[in-house]
């Protein structure tokens, strides 16, 4: 088929007159590829689309030229079954096992940027349950899939195209596409390698120089990631009541 132009022209010609939701697409998406996609454009698209594939959304009506793109490039659908590999994983069940009496010890005081500093990633993770507890209650059933997917695309491009805002929209964030919760979490994460990267070496700072040089850091990922000025003022919010647990200087 894919030999024959005038067969190929005849197939773009008639999908291009069916609607989106008609049967015949699927049938005839996976006769042809669509070569004006890229591998970039596709693995780009990608965890997003495996986000709200999981989260029920119809993908194959807001991803179209991903999901034919999928029917016909096996590295490009070896990568969209290892994500969903990923995140769906088995959770092994807890085991009980009695915890000991340690109520005679001093609580532990561990502030936000103590976590920062001793792993961003981990931070992120406990930040973003306090950030949607306290701002986004009715995200915190996807929060935990969401921020699997996030840290997927970590692990595959690095911590610079989070760090480089043009990078990060050519990923989808800030564009208004990813799902907010996720935006969060790059905003929150950014947030983090910022403030880390700034005091791994410094001394501590005071409690007033904390808090305003977060917010300036914040404020920066949060409009850099494409959120609204309602959502960032909720997220400054919360972000920074999180970072400042227990910092009493």
């Amino acid at each position: 088929m894919n030999d024959n132009p005038e067969k190929r022209e005849d197939i773009e010609a008639l999908l291009a007159r069916l609607p989106a939701d008609d049967p015949r697409r699927r049938l005839l998406e996976a006769l042809i590829p669509d070569e004006s996609f890229s591998h970039e454009e596709a693995q780009a698209m990608l965890p997003d689309y495996v986000t709200d594939e999981l989260l029920g959304r119809p993908v194959r009506e807001l991803y179209p030229r991903l999901h034919r793109h999928l029917l016909h490039c096996q590295q490009c659908s070896a990568m969209y079954a290892a994500m969903i590999a990923d995140v769906t994983e088995e959770i092994p069940l807890p085991v009980a096992v009695p915890q000991p009496d340690l109520s005679f010890l001093p609580p532990a005081h561990e502030s936000g940027l103590d976590k920062i500093l001793k792993d961003a990633r981990e931070a992120t993770k406990e930040a973003l349950q306090s950030i949607v507890a306290s701002a986004w209650p009715q995200l915190q059933d996807e929060l935990k899939m969401v921020t699997r997917v996030f840290f997927r695309q970590v692990d595959q491009f690095g911590d610079n195209f989070i760090l480089q805002p043009n990078a990060a929209r050519a990923m989808g964030f800030g564009s208004g596409d990813a799902p907010l919760s996720q935006i969060i979490a790059a905003a929150t994460y950014r947030s983090n390698l910022a403030l880390m990267e700034k005091y791994k070496r410094a001394k501590t700072p005071t409690r007033q120089a904390l808090a305003q040089e977060a917010k300036t850091i914040a404020e920066d990922a949060a409009r850099s990631m494409g959120l609204s000025e309602a959502e960032k003022t909720q997220f400054l919010s919360s972000y920074i009541a999180w970072l400042m647990q227990d910092i009493e200087h």
